[in-house]
């Protein structure tokens, strides 16, 4: 997708987890605290503590971490870093006299909803129930589209992709045709200053351990990334090896699609990595998928339970808010290994490791499910005396290898154009950073 076209998309992937387990298990609030004061000085203009508190809200609530004692002052040192950088680009646009209408904030609004199957009213009673107003998430989604705008005036018209440019990356790619393509989303946290590399290290370390407990990659990226790719959940598309700097190339190259390569040090701050998918070189040989289901449709199968548990008079707002977050949970979820994070970070649910079943031995309705499923997969969540169930098989789902596939003229000049618009980006932030007068207040 091209920069100037790209809207804000994923904010709200993990966001349904927040409202309905605030609603069953009363934990979505980030702790009380006073938000009175200032929490940090950009250039002379203030974050007050009220912004921090918002943002760290919106952060929990749409990432599904559970806030602690423990886990909130990084929490909000992570978000302070983000409003400064957000503070230092909006003084820019200021400037530059750019700005965003009201009509774009609503239709990135609009786009985030569809995205997720919601609507706006929904979506901002999700938030609503997490302590976060709905002028706070405008807010944020408003001084992205501008940055976006500010950074497109000042580059766009310096980044021009050719037909040479196209042909000679095209060549680029069958050359590397022997060689791996990764599909990949990316958290970027630039080093401003050499005083900074601890401070920006220790940041990104814990984003790595955030999302491997489950927090999303997406939410990560749109909050924290310093990249413009931030505005797409971090997604920056196909990459064959050897197009990245050479840290970054090695520490990818072992990996499968679903696992995590950072925090590494490279091209002006760290980068953190998400393998989203991945293909062979030509003449890999590709493996035939595996028959799903075992011959003997009796065949113990090993099976984990998620359980999100209601009382025996649910009402049907309770009975619907505990099915979104069921649904939500069975879309994150890829294996079995996903859900103690899972169960984990969303506080009153419950896991349970059931081991190899005979399916004659349970409910119709799931062994009517189970017989038609593949390995791996999530059931269709159902109302038990207990609450609201999930059931995943856990048997082995087998790698799937894809070959070598080129892509389009038009997609190759998007991901050039982008490629491109990033660098230059990172480094307009980093500029702007540098000369910035920045000191915190207490908070």
């Amino acid at each position: 997708m091209p920069y100037t076209q790209s809207l804000l998309r994923a904010l709200i992937v993990a966001g349904a987890l927040i409202a309905p387990i605030a609603a069953i298990a009363q934990n979505a609030a980030v702790p009380a605290r006073s938000s009175t004061g200032a929490a940090a000085f950009v250039n002379g203009s203030v974050i007050s503590n009220y912004d921090l508190d918002q943002r760290a809200a919106l952060f929990a609530a749409t990432s599904g971490i559970r806030p602690t004692e423990e886990n909130l002052a990084q929490v909000r040192s992570q978000v302070l870093r983000s409003l400064e950088d957000e503070l230092i680009q909006l003084q820019e646009a200021n400037k530059h006299r750019i700005s965003v209408t009201k009509t774009e904030v609503d239709r990135a609004l609009q786009d985030v909803a569809k995205d997720n199957r919601t609507t706006i009213p929904q979506l901002m009673n999700t938030l609503s129930q997490a302590g976060v107003t709905a002028q706070t998430f405008a807010q944020q989604i408003a001084a992205q589209l501008t940055w976006q705008k500010v950074v497109t005036a000042r580059y766009g018209t310096d980044v021009l992709i050719s037909d040479q440019d196209v042909d000679e990356a095209m060549n680029r790619l069958k050359q590397g045709s022997d060689k791996p393509q990764f599909l990949l989303s990316e958290v970027y946290l630039g080093v401003d200053r050499s005083e900074d590399e601890v401070s920006v290290r220790a940041s990104a370390e814990q984003f790595v351990r955030q999302i491997m407990q489950g927090v999303s990659f997406a939410i990560v990226a749109n909050q924290f990334s310093q990249s413009p790719s931030a505005a797409d959940g971090g997604d920056i598309g196909w990459v064959i090896q050897g197009q990245l700097a050479e840290e970054i190339d090695q520490a990818l190259l072992p990996l499968k699609p679903g696992q995590i390569a950072g925090p590494i040090r490279a091209e002006g701050g760290y980068h953190i990595l998400l393998v989203r998918d991945r293909r062979e070189p030509v003449g890999t040989e590709v493996a035939s998928t595996p028959a799903p289901l075992p011959a003997n449709p009796n065949a113990p199968l090993p099976l984990d339970r998620f359980l999100i548990p209601l009382p025996a008079d649910a009402d049907a707002m309770l009975k619907e808010r505990a099915m979104t977050l069921a649904t939500n949970v069975a879309s994150s979820v890829r294996s079995c290994a996903d859900l103690p994070n899972i169960a984990g970070q969303l506080q009153g649910t419950v896991y349970q490791r059931l081991g190899n079943m005979d399916p004659s031995t349970l409910d119709a309705q799931l062994r009517d499910a189970l017989a038609n499923s593949a390995p791996g997969e999530v059931m269709k969540p159902f109302f038990s005396p207990a609450g609201l169930e999930l059931i995943v098989r856990c048997d082995q789902v087998a790698p799937e290898l894809r070959a070598f596939q080129l892509p389009s003229r038009e997609q190759l000049r998007d991901q050039l154009f982008a490629q491109r618009m990033s660098i230059y980006a990172k480094g307009y932030l980093q500029e702007l950073r540098r000369t910035a007068i920045v000191s915190r207040g207490v908070n």
